[in-house]
Formats: C-alpha cells, structure tokens, sequence
C-alpha cells in the first residue's frame, strides 16, 4: 500500500467501491477542465492584447526554423517553444494565436503534471488543491498564454522531476524519459539547467544509485541526443556549436559589467521574498495564514504534555560523535552559503547550498521525518532557482514562476500537516481538510474570475505600443514600396520585423555617454543624448528609425509619420 493511500485511510477512514478506485480520475479530471477553462480565457486575452518582445523574437525563431525566414530572428534564444511553434507555421497557422495556443497547452500538462507528483506524495483532494493553487498563483496566470519560455519550460520541468521520483522509488527505467525532460526544459529556457541540482540531490541521498547507474547513463545519453541538431544549426549559423549556451552563460557571469542604468537592474537579494504575497496571491496568503493560525492553535493545546517535550529532547539528542561531527560539518556549510551569498558567483553558492543539503539529509535521519527526501527535493527545487535569480542583478517578476511549483508544495503540505492535527470528525473520518479544500477551491475559482480581466487592464500600454507599430508599419510599406532595401532601425525591432517581414536593426539607447541594447530607467534624455542618437544612425547610414523614445532632437533626421508611441524618421536628403 503506497503513502497516499495510507494518508487517504488516515483521513477519511476506509474508501471502498467505485469512489476508491475512481478518485484520483475524477479529481484529475474536473482539475483539467478548471485549468483548460482558465488558460481558454487567458490565451483570449493575450490574443488582444497581442505579443510581447519576446514573444515576437520566437515568433521570428519560428519562421525561421518553418523555412519562412523573413530576415529578422533572434537565434541566441532557446530553440524549443520557437521549434514547436514551427511546426503549425508549416501547416499554415503562422500567426502569434499558435504560440499563444502552444503555450496555453504546455501550461496545462504541466499542471497535470504536478498533480501527478504531488499524488506521489498527497491524496487525491490534496495533490488537486495543490495543483490549482498553483496554476491560479496571480504570477503563473500573469504568463500563461503569453508565448514566453517561462510557463512552457517550468511544465517541462515538473515531467522530469515526476519521472525522476517514479526512477528512484519504482522503476529506474523512467530516468529514460526524466533527463529527456530535463533537456527539453533546458532547450526551452537556458536556466533551467539549474534542476540538475535538485534532481541529482534526490537521486544521491536515496542511495543506492550504484544499482541505477546503466539507467542514469542511458537517460543521459538518450537526453544528449536531443540537443545534437541544436548544436548542427548553431554551428551553421554562427560558426560554433556552443555559441548560443556561451552567450548565455556570459550574460549571467560575474565578469559581464551591467549598468545600474538597466531597467531591470536590482541588487535586492529579498527581492522575490519581498514579493511573495502578490506573486500567491490572496489565495496564496490565506493558505499560510491558516497554516500559521493552526500551529498557534495546535502550540497551545500541547504545550503542556510531556510527550512533546520527549519529542523535542529527541530531536536535540546529539550524542553521537558521529552525529556531531556531521552538525560540525553542516553548520560550517550553513554559515558559508548565509555569509557568502550574493557575494560569489552564484554556480559557488548552488554548489554549497548542493553539499549542505546532502549533509543535513544524512544528519536527519537521527529525527525519523516522514518523506524528508521529496520535502528536500522540492526545498532544493525552489532554492536553486531563488539563489540564481537572486544573486543575478537582473530581476524580472515572471522569473518567480520557476518557484513557483515548490511554493505551492510547501503550501499544501503545511495545510495538510495542520488539519491533519486539527480533528473535525464525522463517523470516525476526519473531514477538517475537505472543509478547508472546499472553501479554498471556492476562493481561488473566485479570485481568478476577478483577476483574469484586470491582466487585460494591465497590459493597456503593451496593447497601445502593439497597436502602434501594425499601423505605422502598414503605412510605411506604401510609403517606400523598396524599405526592404534600405537600413531600417528600431527602438521595437521585434515588433518592426515581424510586421515589416524584413531585417530591421536594434536601436541602441544612449544616455549620459554611455549605450544600452535595452531600457533604461530615466528615458530623458539630454541635447548631448539627442547627438550620439544622431550620430550613430549616421554612422550606420541608417536610412529609417521607428522611435519611441520622446524627447530626440534628430538633426540628421526628419519626421515623417507618427502613429501615437511611434515616430517614423527618414534620413534627410
């Protein structure tokens, strides 16, 4: 009989029949059309609001990789979304609806996903609250449907580790498919070759992988053979096969200077703690104010027994010299990673963080803590994704989606621990976390209905700057029917490409002497900005600039045609 089984006896008392056998169908079920309905209006709404800059780079990817290039692509981003995308451009669906549509569907298996790992651990009704809470977090449906890398990469994600935990506790042969997954998710978003961590920390401190070690070698090799044509086409078009990772990986290095100027720059190493609340949302926060409000509870009605003091005098026991020599040796990691962080490069700290794991894993069995490897797997899972994050100077709120998944874990074991010990019984079933998962599904269903219009309120402006750049591109083609003959820039130039279905050029930001390949946090600009603008379109003989910058004193220039956020200047004769 596995865990969930037990913890579902425990909680309800003996299931027999139909409702047994049927339960974890019918939860997966009815979670599936919640979530599909979610992501139908959500992709409904991005198809108004329209793409992103990222999203317009994959877009162009996606061309390209359908051999519909039109000039404008940006082959440095990962292959996979772009890829896949492809593949209904082919069949003539090229617009952005697909990647919305293609993004949409990943964010749903993924979410079934995590059902399925969280019933590895959980009941049915549990791994279902779960689940929703994660799929209804304010920062998860904020990007869902958007055509990033960020949803679709997190659901591969949760596939490799759900297939990595079956490896470890049932059948060593799914490592076939979790370093697969692993790959897919890498070549859906670079960052996510951080889930080597948390993956290989779980397989270590279950032990024996000696007896695994053909399936892990065969899972790995299987997973490489996925990235072999990314490395062909990389070689092709930049001469080298790891051009796109090394780009990457010197993006995020400690030897890559980046300006406080960015408009993303933050230091903040609490930034995402700070944040939790909006990125959970009010659904999120109840959970852990009910989490909270029952260990006061539970605290006062037990403080007096004696048991638990027994229980505590236990837990601190270390007489073993042994024992002591691993605290030693834990503590010593403990007081590296806290002191060092944010102060090293962030691979040093993920590797400490790594080691200290396994020590306090080995040094917790002395406690006896019920499925203390999966709680250490998703613990690690969220870390080594807050550590790099974190540590990395530019800050993004979606990035808080790769925690995401560990955060609702968290949450849902904490509630499910508290009412465990908080005793509402109906004939001998105790039905305290039914009660809770029936007023929290009713709350999270509530707040999303609220929440789905307000993404729309909130992306008014990206709709405008969209709206803007299809206007001002359909007059430009009748305006020079030859533009595709001349040297086009842009301050948008995903968005400029992918309408103008031609190569158009990045337009640098210049400000206080110094450039910016993206924005900047003051955009006004000085006489002495307006002039290096100027003089770099003349020094690249630019004969076009779609500008969104206000404020430019173009002398070089003249304008032609504005349509709101854009103006359209022309070289002068």
């Amino acid at each position: 009989m596995d865990n969930s089984e037990n913890s579902l006896k425990k909680k309800f008392g003996k299931l027999d029949g139909p409702l047994k056998k049927y339960a974890p169908y019918i939860f997966l079920f009815i979670l599936t059309l919640i979530v599909t309905l979610i992501t139908y209006y959500r992709v409904l709404i991005q198809i108004e609001i329209g793409p992103v800059w990222d999203t317009y780079d994959f877009l162009s990817d996606a061309l390209v990789f359908a051999g519909q290039g039109m000039g404008y692509a940006d082959l440095t981003r990962p292959p996979l979304l772009p890829f896949i995308t492809s593949i209904f451009f082919r069949l003539g669906y090229a617009s952005p609806t697909t990647i919305f549509v293609v993004d949409g569907v990943m964010f749903i298996f993924g979410v079934i996903g995590f059902y399925l790992l969280l019933k590895l651990r959980f009941n049915e009704i549990e791994s279902f609250l779960g689940s929703l809470l994660y799929a209804t977090f304010p920062i998860v449906i904020s990007f869902v449907g958007v055509g990033l890398s960020d949803i679709p990469s997190v659901s591969l994600s949760i596939w490799a580790f759900y297939f990595t935990v079956l490896a470890v506790k049932k059948n060593s042969k799914f490592f076939y498919l979790s370093f697969p997954f692993v790959m897919f998710a890498f070549l859906t978003r670079y960052p996510a070759a951080l889930m080597i961590f948390p993956m290989f920390l779980y397989i270590l401190i279950n032990r024996d992988i000696t007896k695994k070690i053909k399936d892990i070698t065969v899972g790995i090799v299987a997973s490489l053979l996925f990235i072999i044509p990314v490395l062909i086409f990389s070689y092709q078009k930049f001469g080298n096969p790891l051009y796109t990772f090394i780009a990457f990986f010197g993006l995020t290095s400690t030897s890559t200077p980046i300006s406080p100027e960015n408009f993303s720059y933050n230091t903040n190493l609490l930034y995402f703690l700070e944040n939790l609340p909006s990125y959970i949302g009010a659904q999120g926060v109840a959970v852990i104010l009910i989490i909270l409000l029952g260990i006061i509870i539970y605290a006062g009605f037990n403080l007096r027994k004696s048991r638990d003091k027994k229980k505590l005098s236990f837990i601190f026991n270390f007489e073993s010299s042994n024992i002591k020599i691993k605290l030693a040796i834990f503590l010593v990691f403990l007081l590296t990673f806290v002191g060092t962080f944010g102060q090293i490069f962030y691979m040093l700290s993920e590797v400490i963080f790594f080691v200290m794991c396994y020590v306090f894993y080995d040094l917790s069995k002395n406690l006896n803590i019920k499925d203390m490897d999966i709680h250490l797997l998703f613990f690690a899972w969220f870390m080594a994704f807050f550590i790099f994050h974190s540590v990395f100077v530019i800050k993004d709120n979606r990035y808080f989606v790769t925690m995401a998944p560990a955060v609702a874990y968290f949450l849902i074991l904490g509630l499910s621990g508290v009412t465990g010990k908080l005793k509402f019984k109906v004939k001998n079933r105790n039905l305290m976390f039914p009660i809770f998962a029936l007023i929290l599904t009713i709350m999270i269903l509530a707040s999303t209905i609220s929440y789905l219009p307000s993404v729309k309120q909130a992306n008014t402006n990206l709709k405008v700057l969209d709206d803007n750049v299809a206007s001002a591109s359909e007059w430009f083609v009748n305006y020079d029917p030859d533009y595709k003959n001349k040297t086009i820039y842009s301050d948008v130039s995903p968005y400029s490409g992918w309408y103008l279905k031609t190569n158009v050029k990045l337009m640098l930001i210049f400000k206080d002497n110094q450039s910016y390949s993206g924005g900047v946090k003051d955009y006004n600009f000085s006489p002495e900005d307006s002039k290096a603008f100027n003089q770099h379109l003349k020094n690249n003989n630019v004969d076009y600039y779609f500008c969104i910058n206000k404020g430019l004193n173009l002398t070089s220039y003249k304008t032609v045609k504005q349509f709101g956020y854009v103006v359209i200047y022309e070289k002068k004769p």
